[in-house]
């Protein structure tokens, strides 16, 4: 402690040895007036309650709300025609099947060669049996790879729009840790827990 410190305890014990603790106390509030305790906010946390961080807060928690439906409604809109999209998939691909079956079926007594609108067509090994069949389906498999490319795509946009949603209510998520933060100090400073 300092001097000044020693010397003021010094003259209070004094005073208190004297007239009584309450004795001194009384003329202590007396002379000072009623002393209400107050608390203290530590410095690092004064400039989360300024009327502007508040305010920030607030609005942000706000744009979070909005970001989280708008990124929702997104990530629901992105699978767009996906059940129309896998029904013609499955629809193609038993069309292939059967466009293929029918056309070795009606293809000829020799089972070396088919003939198939009217040409021929070797059918004595794997690779020309295959051959054969992608040429039979052709027109079905284009429209079927096509139907694959959209179904690609909307993957793509479904995870992207998955990925933007879940960074926004993480986003929110660390807006609303803040204004938490804000309402225990400010209960805090009311005198509350």
């Amino acid at each position: 402690m300092s001097e000044t410190a020693d010397k003021l305890k010094q003259s209070l014990d004094a005073l208190k040895a004297t007239y009584g603790h309450d004795e001194l106390k009384t003329a202590a509030e007396a002379l000072l007036g009623h002393l209400t305790v107050t608390r203290q906010l530590p410095a690092e946390y004064s400039r989360l309650l300024s009327p502007e961080a508040l305010e920030q807060t607030a609005y942000t928690l706000d744009a979070s709300i909005d970001d989280i439906l708008a990124t929702g409604q997104n990530k629901e809109s992105a699978y767009g025609n996906k059940g129309d999209l896998l029904k013609e998939k499955w629809d193609l691909e038993n069309r292939i099947k059967a466009e293929e079956a029918a056309a070795i079926m009606n293809g000829g007594e020799d089972p070396k060669f088919i003939t198939w609108e009217g040409v021929k067509y070797p059918f004595n090994n794997d690779t020309s049996r295959d051959a054969f069949r992608r040429t039979v389906s052709k027109e079905s498999r284009k429209r079927l790879a096509e139907v694959e490319g959209q179904l690609a795509a909307l993957d793509i946009e479904s995870y992207k729009a998955k990925d933007a949603w879940e960074i926004a209510v993480q986003n929110a998520s660390q807006v609303r840790i803040r204004g938490e933060l804000q309402a225990r100090l400010l209960a805090f400073l009311a005198g509350g827990q």
